[in-house]
């Protein structure tokens, strides 16, 4: 489903849904992700990295490189990533 809203998306927003995602993905509570931990250390693979990133573009609607989750370790950091470009749209 895509975020089809014309209200701005802030890092807290963006935030909350890769949390979201990743602990489906790591099969683990959102209140057990830390947006500051490497997602490597949750179990994050290739394969994952991919999904997730293919979930980004589909649900904001943006191209994101596959490489996403790789520059970007944390939460966090893709969070703030993608911020602008989500809001650009």
């Amino acid at each position: 489903m895509s975020q089809t809203s014309t209200q701005p998306i802030d890092v807290t927003t963006l935030r909350d849904w890769l949390t979201g995602r990743i602990a489906e993905f790591t099969e683990r509570p959102p209140a057990e992700i830390a947006a500051d931990k490497p997602l490597g250390e949750y179990g994050v693979d290739s394969v994952s990295a991919l999904t997730v990133c293919a979930e980004i573009e589909d649900h904001f609607d943006i191209t994101v490189e596959p490489t996403l989750l790789w520059d970007h370790p944390t939460i966090d950091a893709i969070a703030e990533a993608l911020v602008d470009e989500v809001n650009a749209r």
